[in-house]
């Protein structure tokens, strides 16, 4: 949409006469209260009562004030704020305190904030708000007083109503879903709206389809949003169900065919794997998302389309990222990964990747993207797939290919390779995972085959190579053995030893990013050597002594 014809809208919007349009309809009885079903935390209630706000990774303070003039310029902590989602610390919370606090900040934000912001009035932003106060309507309007009550269902009709007129402005993915959302549960709390809800279904049954793939995965290739959305369908679902109405086959198809992908991509410690901007998330919120699902069964193991692969044997789990990023928008949160992967034994991670930028400083989602931040091979300092000024990896990344096998003893390898460096150096990284049956042996392979495209092949000879494999935090690692080896404690006490051959073993720092609230120091293994004229080959190894 054309940057002028936005900035008019939105000016548009701020006019008494279009303020006047959306409170024409007035409500004394809100139809349906659906409950919420994802639990609150009372500890962060506390927080919040203290006036300590942590959204997106940041805190700002406001002690005995509104906070809805905090942070003016920072749009994603602006978004989880006036999305409300935190309410459900306060009912959690429980208590007239927690319950005259919470109604004290709702109220101030409908009078604070009452003019139609192109931030915290976007569609997303809206349709989350709307949810949380209609999620936590039951608790928010016990024992409520009618200049309350009245405010608060007059400040829902009037966001509904521009909701309704404005969903089709947002263009993000995640944003326009929650903007469906909220028009569908809007719809089903005011009476005579049966038409709306029915439409706004349709039009998520569309966007859900074009955003999930047939393995149940979803476009951004993020387990973190994977988990989110199937919370979002999830939520929807109990809310059609306690209101009465059927439940389309296609939304319970869709939570059939996420939550093996959701439980495929969990490690041993029940959190999730560090790919694409993902974060650990909590054990208990994951496994209250596949609990509520109703869906049993194994994790996924092989998921083609979406790009991952799962490797157990004994407590051993290995994750592998065996697909290319997405294109366009998509692709600008996605990472270089470049066949990367983690390994975790029993409820302890051994190696994974740096984790996410989402929430922290630009210089920080850069660095996090970067396959120098993932556990697989990187070439002359670059990215496995380039990624541009503009934060994506242009029309059309190379693709990763992966082929698994398996034999009758258990044991299980990959195959993969992808051409991201082919054009810009000549060569192809090819990588070798095998796990085998008792799961004490992780073995890898790393090659780089040049493929002569033009001119001799030793034009690709003398180029830098480093293969990664970053440590988690609670991993002690020592080298052994004259630099050799490298001997890896867990936090458990059980030890690894990491051996390699055709390149030379350091250790460096690293840092690990895998919970939105903290980064923390780590350590990684690196392999260098530099390509040749024939090709290169390094080999390596993980058993547990």
């Amino acid at each position: 949409m054309n940057d002028g014809w936005v900035r008019l809208k939105n000016a548009g919007y701020r006019t008494r006469l279009y303020r006047l349009t959306l409170e024409r309809r007035q409500i004394e009885q809100l139809a349906f209260l659906p409950n919420d079903p994802w639990p609150g935390d009372p500890q962060q209630a506390d927080e919040l009562f203290r006036g300590r706000y942590r959204f997106a990774g940041r805190e700002a303070s406001a002690p005995n004030q509104p906070p809805w003039r905090l942070r003016p310029d920072d749009g994603e902590w602006l978004a989880e704020l006036h999305g409300f989602s935190w309410l459900r610390h306060f009912e959690a919370s429980g208590g007239e305190m927690a319950l005259a606090h919470a109604r004290r900040l709702v109220r101030s934000w409908i009078d604070l904030c009452d003019d139609i912001d192109p931030i915290t009035w976007s569609p997303g932003v809206l349709g989350q708000r709307l949810m949380a106060w209609l999620n936590h309507g039951r608790f928010m309007l016990r024992g409520a007083d009618s200049d309350f009550a009245d405010a608060y269902r007059g400040s829902f009709a009037v966001q509904w109503q521009h909701l309704q007129r404005t969903y089709g402005d947002e263009s993000g993915g995640a944003e326009q879903l929650a903007g469906l959302l909220g028009l569908v549960y809007g719809a089903m709390a005011l009476p005579d709206e049966d038409d709306v809800a029915r439409k706004a279904l349709m039009q998520i049954e569309s966007l859900i389809s074009s955003q999930t793939l047939s393995d149940g995965g979803y476009y951004s290739r993020s387990p973190s949003d994977l988990m989110a959305v199937l919370r979002q369908l999830i939520g929807l679902r109990e809310a059609l169900s306690d209101s009465g109405r059927s439940v389309p086959q296609w939304l319970q198809a869709k939570i059939d065919h996420m939550a093996p992908m959701l439980r495929g991509l969990r490690h041993g410690d029940g959190g999730l794997v560090l790919i694409n901007g993902a974060f650990e998330e909590s054990r208990d919120a994951v496994d209250i998302t596949l609990t509520r699902s109703g869906v049993r069964g194994k994790a996924l193991l092989s998921a083609n389309q979406s790009g991952f692969q799962r490797l157990t044997a004994g407590s051993t789990v290995l994750l592998a990222d065996t697909g290319a990023p997405p294109a366009g928008e998509w692709g600008r949160r996605a990472h270089a990964g470049g066949g990367c992967f983690e390994l975790s034994v029993g409820k302890r991670r051994l190696v994974v990747n740096c984790g996410s930028g989402r929430g922290r400083s630009t210089d920080w989602r850069a660095a996090a993207r970067a396959t120098a931040a993932h556990s697989t091979l990187q070439l002359v300092n670059a990215n496995a797939w380039p990624i541009t000024a503009t934060g994506d990896f242009g029309p059309g990344p190379e693709r990763l290919h992966c082929r698994r096998h398996e034999d009758e003893l258990g044991n299980t390898w990959l195959e993969l390779h992808h051409d991201g460096y082919r054009q810009r150096f000549g060569l192809t990284h090819r990588r070798r995972l095998y796990l085998d049956a008792s799961g004490a042996d992780v073995r890898g392979e790393d090659r780089l085959d040049a493929e002569n495209q033009s001119g001799s092949s030793k034009e690709t000879a003398g180029r830098a190579v480093a293969v990664r494999f970053h440590l988690h935090p609670d991993v002690r690692a020592s080298a052994v053995q004259g630099g050799s080896a490298v001997l890896l404690r867990l936090g458990d006490g059980k030890g690894w030893r990491f051996r390699a051959g055709g390149a030379e073993i350091s250790m460096e720092e690293s840092v690990y990013l895998g919970q939105p609230d903290r980064i923390r120091r780590s350590q990684q293994i690196v392999l260098s050597t530099t390509t040749q004229a024939a090709g290169s080959v390094i080999k390596w190894a993980f058993r547990q002594i």
